[in-house]
């Protein structure tokens, strides 16, 4: 997957504002969101157990409400939501940062076709968004990121050994099973 940076809105199309995996300008303060927000999930792949662990998680936030939720995938795609505890630091940094991010994001798409649910996936080092299905809780969402990776938008690159690589290789029937 290639890293690409997110245009700012005056030039972005109504139809698909993120048309592309290598758009025009870097965003100094949406990369350094990203890399924030990559520090404070990264204590959560944790690699204790190297079938069970996550291999990827998505963060979902809804601006309206303000609701924040994980969901992590292990090797099996077997998915998982992981609770938040607000008193908690390391869960207040993500979602101190994913709120931040995903309402950077937000602004990205016209108010007429915004989204009312944005979430990003990562693997601890890398970051993207799915611009044309933004919403990670949605029944067989990482199927299809899976089955067209180019529907990311790659805010952050992500490490070439890293949970969507693995996932990305050919399954096998045994394998897809564990």
């Amino acid at each position: 997957m290639q890293s690409a940076v997110l245009r700012s809105w005056p030039d972005a199309s109504e139809a698909d504002p993120f048309d592309s995996m290598a758009l025009p300008r870097s965003d100094a303060l949406l990369d350094r969101i990203a890399a924030n927000f990559c520090l404070a999930v990264r204590p959560l792949f944790v690699r204790s157990d190297p079938v069970a662990d996550p291999l990827l998680i998505a963060t979902l936030h809804d601006p309206r409400t303000g609701a924040m939720g994980l969901r992590c995938w292990d090797r099996a795609l077997r998915e998982s939501d992981l609770p938040l505890d607000r008193g908690r630091r390391r869960d207040h940094d993500i979602i101190r940062t994913t709120a931040i991010l995903t309402e950077l994001l937000a602004v990205r798409w016209p108010k007429p076709v915004r989204p009312n649910r944005i979430g990003v996936l990562t693997d601890g080092t890398g970051v993207a968004i799915a611009p044309a299905d933004p919403c990670p809780i949605e029944p067989g969402w990482i199927d299809r990121r899976l089955a067209d990776p180019r529907g990311l938008t790659a805010l952050k690159r992500f490490a070439p050994d890293g949970g969507l690589a693995v996932l990305r290789v050919p399954r096998t029937a045994s394998a897809a099973s564990q």
